[in-house]
């Protein structure tokens, strides 16, 4: 028997790069999870007459002789397949996207591309080979896509995601069934927990980092609670979010994270609890709590991030600036020269005392004033960013602002540096790359 097997808690993308796998490997068996992601169990049951596949049970004491493995690396998300499979006679091929590190499945030879979803790298060689899936199979396709890639906004999106909705597109797939499938909170015990958690949130600002942290108790596990948890993430404005359940029926708990930035790679934090997933997007279960204090020990972990970016780090330096013992003629000309349209108005001890700008040199030329002492026009209400302010603090000063350029400050008020918005666009651009750095220090 030659199969096709994904990871455990099946989610969408995982779904649908099995259907892919089962167009490239003709004969192969598609053998599913046990436990579904809600989503995927939605999907399932609406094809169930389309879908034809095993459970990890069907597989038990059968010879193995090929096996296919889409969307995971790890032994330990493959596991309930592997403990009903003895000796594997043939290859083990895996398709995975995620970014981690190593393969244990051993004797498994790996094809790793890097594209937002798993399922848009299956499709690409459904194209190369000119295969192609019928409306249903690409209307999953399609949905698994969108989900893996919360509909083309996270970071891991390449141009070939785009290019293989595209194509799934052209055989028919339904954008209109993707966004029913997509739905997150089906079920009224969902909204609940919604609202739960919502009012649950602790926020805590860990090293410039705003992370917000929940923990609940209830009775016994239950699925979707992951939808849930992307849902509350939606609404706030935190860097990440680390939700906590306590299943009181077999004393388990299990943590859901998500991340809007690299700097917070929650897949890494769980990883002290054997989770997975992905820099954004991650979740460990506790198998037996016992008398361990997970708040405490989550805590532990995120005391290990690395701290935040700063004016400093994203500031351009040094900055021009201006005597304030000049002109208003003479603050002209050093504008002119350094191809600002405002620069920050220094005394002697380089401390910013205000700034001048186009408009205000624009003033004194209707006035007939160029010849008047800077400080005469020169504004005095500056917006100051203390160098040590991280990029959640600058957001705030920009937005609630109307200035394009900002000083950078020490805490005695000199000038070390400018930060415009398009500094801080580009730090945001560029954040990744800021990240590593950080995280080598």
């Amino acid at each position: 028997m030659n199969i096709i097997i994904g990871h455990s808690n099946t989610d969408l993308d995982c779904l649908s790069s099995m259907i892919a796998a089962q167009k490239l490997y003709p004969g192969y068996e598609m053998v599913l999870s046990n436990l579904l992601n809600p989503l995927t169990s939605n999907v399932v049951s609406f094809y169930i007459t389309k879908l034809s596949f095993k459970r990890p049970d069907d597989i038990k004491d059968q010879p193995i002789d090929n096996i296919v493995v889409v969307d995971t690396r790890s032994s330990m998300r493959v596991k309930e397949f592997f403990a009903n499979i003895g000796h594997v006679n043939g290859n083990i091929e895996i398709f995975d996207h995620h970014p981690t590190d190593g393969c244990d499945i051993p004797g498994a030879h790996l094809s790793y591309v890097g594209n937002g979803a798993n399922t848009s790298t299956m499709v690409l060689k459904l194209m190369e080979k000119g295969i192609k899936l019928d409306e249903d199979e690409a209307t999953i396709a399609l949905t698994g896509i969108f989900a893996d890639t919360q509909n083309f906004t996270t970071d891991s999106v390449t141009p070939d995601d785009f290019k293989a909705a595209s194509y799934l597109i052209s055989l028919g797939a339904s954008m209109k069934l993707a966004r029913f499938f997509l739905q997150p909170l089906k079920n009224d015990y969902q909204i609940s927990y919604f609202h739960s958690l919502l009012n649950s949130l602790d926020f805590h600002n860990l090293k410039g980092h705003e992370v917000c942290v929940s923990f609940m108790e209830l009775p016994k596990k239950v699925n979707g609670l992951a939808a849930v948890v992307e849902q509350v993430f939606s609404v706030e404005k935190a860097d990440a979010i680390f939700s906590m359940f306590h299943f009181q029926s077999d004393d388990s708990t299990s943590i859901i994270a998500r991340s809007r930035k690299k700097a917070v790679p929650v897949n890494k934090i769980l990883s002290a609890w054997g989770g997975g997933g992905h820099e954004k997007a991650a979740s460990a279960t506790i198998k037996k709590t016992g008398d361990m204090n997970v708040p405490m020990a989550l805590k532990a972990e995120l005391l290990k991030l690395p701290p935040d970016r700063t004016a400093e780090s994203i500031m351009t330096k040094p900055a021009k600036s201006i005597p304030v013992n000049v002109t208003v003629e003479e603050a002209k000309r050093r504008l002119e020269e350094i191809d600002h349209t405002a620069a920050p108005v220094v005394d002697s001890d380089d401390r910013v005392v205000g700034m001048m700008g186009n408009k205000n040199i624009r003033n004194a030329e209707k006035a007939n004033s160029l010849g008047a002492p800077l400080k005469t026009y020169m504004n005095t209400k500056v917006i100051l960013i203390n160098a040590s302010n991280t990029m959640r603090e600058i957001e705030k000063i920009f937005l609630e602002n109307k200035f394009n350029h900002m000083p950078v400050v020490t805490d005695d008020i000199k000038l070390v540096g400018i930060i415009t918005r398009k500094d801080f666009l580009r730090a945001i651009h560029e954040e990744d790359e800021l990240a590593e750095l950080l995280q080598t220090r």
